[in-house]
């Protein structure tokens, strides 16, 4: 990875409370300079192994799961239960087409992808189905995922 690029990887990781140092660095980079932006668990670690980069899939799930909840990366809604992470952090909607399981993102002004959702309604009334995310304030994540850790471990966060 090129100084600059990690250097400015490593800030963004400290600017979200995160260690800018080990494989985070490294993994946010192949994450951000893959050709596809949308990818499961199943296509990260693919991504990880051609890299080189010695990490186990728990590992990765936990940092993929770190970096979403810091805002780094999103998550999808999707028509599976299979998470699928978006590597473009920044809000946009998305397009999800069921019988392909295509995922398009949507880089459009408020104005379009109302037009775009009265176009749909209108020509296919009965199929289509619209989901509205509020994303959660990457500012608040640290607590979240702690609040969230301490739940699954059956420990009180509090104390």
């Amino acid at each position: 990875m090129p100084h600059t690029v990690e250097a400015v990887l490593r800030e963004e990781l400290r600017r979200a409370g995160l260690a800018g140092h080990g494989a985070l660095p490294r993994l946010l980079a192949l994450l951000r300079a893959s050709p596809e932006v949308h990818l499961t668990l199943a296509e990260a670690a693919d991504l990880v192994a051609e890299a080189g980069l010695a990490i186990t899939s728990g590992e990765l799930a936990r940092q993929l799961e770190l970096l979403a909840d810091h805002g780094l990366v999103g998550r999808l809604p999707t028509t599976t239960t299979e998470l699928v992470f978006d590597t473009v952090p920044e809000p946009h909607s998305h397009l999800v087409y069921e019988e392909s399981g295509q995922v398009v993102d949507l880089h459009v002004s408020a104005d379009t992808l109302l037009a775009m959702v009265r176009d749909a309604l209108a020509k296919r009334p009965d199929s289509v189905e619209i989901t509205v995310r509020f994303r959660r304030d990457p500012a608040t994540a640290p607590a979240s995922a702690a609040r969230i850790a301490a739940d699954r471990a059956g420990l009180d966060p509090e104390s």
